[in-house]
């Protein structure tokens, strides 16, 4: 086997991993909205803190950085007519 592809045999299944987990944090908060990930809206509101939106829900997450693993901070809240503005 050679170098290069010695250096491949490793590196794709570490940049799998990587994919993965940064798209874990993105699934699991749109499954607490009841939505897939592609109906969700992210907005960043402080340093580690998100407002998620979707499936007329809303909730605030707390985030790792890099966004690796995300906590809901309080309840998930519906959307108002205000809100949605």
């Amino acid at each position: 086997m050679t170098w290069f592809s010695r250096v491949l045999v490793l590196a794709f299944p570490l940049a799998a991993v990587a994919c993965a987990a940064s798209s874990t944090p993105r699934i699991r908060v749109a499954r607490d909205l009841g939505c897939t990930a592609e109906e969700t809206t992210v907005v960043r509101i402080g340093e580690r803190h998100w407002q998620v939106t979707g499936c007329g829900r809303t909730a605030t997450y707390v985030c790792t950085y890099p966004v690796r693993d995300c906590w809901r901070e309080g309840e998930i809240h519906p959307l108002t007519p205000s809100a949605s503005r």
